[in-house]
């Protein structure tokens, strides 16, 4: 986002879509995750068992690092969440994670269009250029809506990258065969932040002169959707 600093409408509109993103996945996916626990409890209780204690609280809707990629690249990622083992909760999540960001960029594509700007005029665009304030409208209500909705799409997409701690890595890495190697790489990427370190090489670091890879695959899967707008 600090790209977009000569574009202070836009920057809002990247900066509110990123906070109102992650706030609405938070708290979606915290559901999803009480929800879960609180059917084990009754399950629990039914037979007997005490059941886990649930405490429903958490300190921040807002990953450090996901934070610090947003800030430099434009997108980031929420703090990942702890299913419980043995049930499909990571594939809920992901899914949650999906549809909060589908949502809010499909309500920030209506605001544009509703602003004066035909979808149409998107084909082609490339995500990472509203992200680093490379294109911005002149309106205000234009260069908004447009930072919002893109933030949105990016995030979700972001999502979808196999590697811990986004959604789909966990739900991947999760589940890798039970060798002692296996076990323990996925502990390594799971527990001590080696996914982080590479997400935000990945996210930051241009390379051979271009784009960091993350930003090019998010504009390659984007390109689709706007298309298809």
């Amino acid at each position: 986002m600090i790209f977009a600093l000569n574009h202070p409408v836009e920057l809002a509109g990247l900066l509110i879509g990123f906070v109102v993103g992650m706030l609405a996945r938070g708290g979606v996916q915290q559901a999803v995750v009480s929800r879960s626990r609180r059917r084990s409890s009754v399950r629990s209780l039914s037979t007997g068992g005490r059941g886990p204690r649930v405490s429903g609280q958490w300190s921040t809707y807002l990953d450090p690092y996901g934070t610090v990629g947003a800030i430099i690249a434009g997108v980031g990622w929420s703090p990942r969440r702890e299913p419980r083992r043995g049930t499909f909760d990571d594939v809920a999540l992901l899914v949650a994670a999906l549809v909060v960001h589908a949502v809010l960029a499909a309500a920030g594509l209506a605001a544009l269009s509703a602003a004066g700007v035909p979808l149409s005029d998107l084909h082609g665009l490339a995500v990472s250029s509203v992200l680093h304030g490379d294109l911005a409208p002149s309106k205000a209500g234009q260069a908004l809506a447009l930072g919002f909705a893109m933030v949105n799409i990016a995030c979700g997409l972001l999502a979808l990258f196999p590697l811990p701690p986004l959604e789909l890595g966990v739900v991947l890495w999760s589940r890798l065969p039970r060798t002692p190697g296996a076990r323990r790489f996925a502990y390594h990427l799971l527990e001590e932040q080696w996914g982080v370190a590479v997400v935000l090489v990945l996210l930051l670091l241009p390379l051979g002169g271009q784009q960091p890879l993350l930003l090019v695959l998010i504009n390659d899967a984007a390109g689709p959707i706007l298309r298809a707008l």
